[in-house]
């Protein structure tokens, strides 16, 4: 069954949305662990804080007993990530074609995560896709953390659309329902670190950007995709 949509604007999660660093992210963070204090940050330990409860893992390593210093570990943590982003990062299929087309035709972007600034801007930089946002909204914007709707509030505060025109995409529950929460429509991205169940409360879900055929009628987006009926 295919429906179509239509919105004005349209907001995007980072991570495991535009791209998926969060792999990358981790391998940094376990071997700065191991350096610095030599701790083993377990995949186990950093899906559980870190992705599912929203934690830095410098806060995990402080609950873990380990006298963590923040700027110590960013400054370690950062020049290993930023290696292994420009040899592995990519954005998600059929991205890039979505932000140019929509630019083009007058359609405002965001960004809307959880991830520090100097954090999402190496990302953003080493794949060149930061011209295309109006407005990005950090960890360093609102005290206010997903699933809250103050983030997503704040971004269609900034571009000066009405969040029930708005469409975000999201990898996450509680993405997912910080977007909602806002009054969007939200997309769920499904792909190999998440599980269907986490997507469940998204209007659509989608494998990437490919899966979505897109039309534009003045500053007006319409939006369709084959879903299960």
């Amino acid at each position: 069954m295919k429906r179509v949509y239509a919105f004005k604007a349209l907001l995007f999660d980072a991570d495991g949305t535009l791209y998926n660093s969060t792999p990358l992210h981790y391998q940094a963070y376990r071997r700065t662990s191991r350096e610095l204090y030599g701790f083993d940050f377990t995949p186990e330990l950093f899906r559980r804080e870190c992705i599912e409860k929203y934690k830095q893992p410098t806060q995990v390593l402080r609950e873990q007993g380990i006298p963590c210093v923040t700027a110590d570990f960013r400054a370690r943590k950062a020049p290993l990530y930023a290696s292994l982003a420009a040899e592995k990062l990519k954005a998600t299929e059929g991205l890039v074609n979505l932000l140019e087309e929509a630019t083009k035709h007058g359609i405002p972007c965001a960004i809307v995560t959880g991830a520090q600034r100097h954090s999402a801007d190496v990302s953003l930089d080493l794949l060149d896709i930061k011209k295309y946002f109006a407005a990005i909204i950090t960890q360093e914007d609102t005290e206010f953390r997903k699933p809250d709707p103050h983030p997503y509030l704040l971004a269609a505060e900034r571009i000066g659309v009405s969040p029930t025109d708005c469409c975000a995409f999201e990898d996450t529950a509680i993405g997912i329902t910080s977007a909602k929460a806002a009054g969007m429509f939200c997309v769920g991205i499904h792909h190999e670190g998440n599980m269907p169940e986490e997507l469940t409360e998204a209007d659509l879900v989608i494998r990437n950007f490919n899966d979505l055929q897109c039309e534009y009628d003045g500053r007006t987006i319409r939006v369709s995709a084959t879903i299960p009926s």
